[in-house]
């Protein structure tokens, strides 16, 4: 009987840190949630990219189902958790109010049910300390888990609003264009000063970004939304594209190199938090020691003849070595992010 009893608790205990490591630690996932957001993350990639004309709106169910069931798989738990716990005394600790006769492991469960949920019907009474100290402790869990779960919803809501005007403010100033003629014609027609304060503009919104996924790594990717306009994919492949741009932009206008240099960091940092939540250990190593190839030289070779062009500059003999590195990382990154999106990569503006 003891021993069954400390297999409930035991539950009890994994189930409350799963989620107490999850609602309320900035740097932990619970390995439930974890397992959950994976395999309902992969189950819906697998049937948008089949459903081409539903794809969309079954993406967007992603985020609220990984929710949903994470929250339904705490509770569950925990209530088997507490039933396991009550059982062996339930016949003799509780007075059960029911004509069924014996109780059974289903009256056990209908305890936990109602008390893990505050409900508490009355029908099964407390006898002895034992059975007070259990329903309070359940009723604990149960509150507490409830108050937490509220509370996350709130977070994941403006967490994911955070995103979408990073998404948004992106998608405004790349008026369909990529990053790279985003800078340019933003140093072109405003100058150094205005574009140093776009591109620290920008490294606040991805510094907002890499904070909403680092605490919130059950949704921080996983919700999204019909309009492509809130893609978070082709506002990262146009930040980088600009970052990378910036860098460049640097031989010509060095009071650029300070804000250029942030926006680099932000954004360095926020592909390795996203790689690291979501894209595995291969893609995190690949990001963490890149080693360029000639297509990267070439794709900056390509950024410094546009801005070269566009401001009617000779191109300066210069190795750029920050640009390559931030390319070929930006690649590592938006090949990984596409392929755990079950999405197509798009070419980069410095590719066409």
């Amino acid at each position: 009987m003891i021993a069954v009893q400390i297999l409930g608790f035991g539950l009890i205990v994994l189930v409350a840190w799963d989620a107490a490591a999850t609602v309320l630690h900035p740097d932990r996932e619970g390995l439930l949630a974890t397992a959950i957001r994976r395999t309902v993350w992969a189950v819906t990639t697998l049937l948008s990219a089949r459903l081409s004309r539903l794809g969309t709106y079954v993406l967007g169910l992603a985020g609220p189902v990984i929710v949903a069931c994470t929250f339904l798989g705490w509770i569950l738990l925990a209530t088997v958790g507490l039933a396991v716990a009550a059982w062996p005394i339930l016949g003799t600790e509780f007075a059960i109010q029911t004509d069924l006769g014996a109780p059974t492991f289903v009256d056990a469960l209908y305890f936990a049910a109602g008390t893990t949920t505050v409900l508490g019907y009355g029908d099964v009474t407390p006898l002895s300390t034992q059975a007070e100290l259990l329903s309070v402790f359940g009723a604990g869990v149960g509150f507490t888990m409830f108050t937490g779960m509220a509370t996350y919803v709130l977070e994941v809501v403006s967490g994911v609003a955070t995103r979408n005007r990073f998404t948004l403010a992106v998608h405004d100033d790349a008026r369909a264009c990529g990053g790279v003629t985003m800078l340019t014609d933003c140093l072109g027609e405003a100058g150094v000063d205005e574009t140093r304060e776009r591109c620290r503009s920008w490294a606040e919104h991805v510094r907002a970004v890499d904070e909403m996924v680092h605490r919130y790594p059950l949704v921080g990717f996983t919700y999204r939304s019909r309009r492509p306009e809130y893609d978070p994919e082709p506002a990262l492949r146009h930040v980088a594209e600009a970052t990378v741009t910036a860098l460049v932009a640097t031989g010509y206008a060095p009071g650029l190199r300070t804000a250029a240099e942030a926006l680099c960091s932000a954004l360095i940092r926020l592909q390795s938090t996203i790689a690291e939540t979501y894209l595995g250990a291969a893609v995190t190593s690949a990001l963490a020691d890149p080693e360029p190839t000639d297509r990267d030289r070439a794709a900056v070779a390509a950024v410094d003849r546009v801005l070269s062009g566009a401001l009617g500059l000779a191109v300066p003999p210069a190795e750029h070595q920050q640009a390559t590195e931030t390319v070929c990382r930006t690649r590592i990154f938006l090949e990984g992010l596409h392929r755990w999106s079950r999405s197509d990569v798009p070419l980069h503006e410095w590719d066409e």
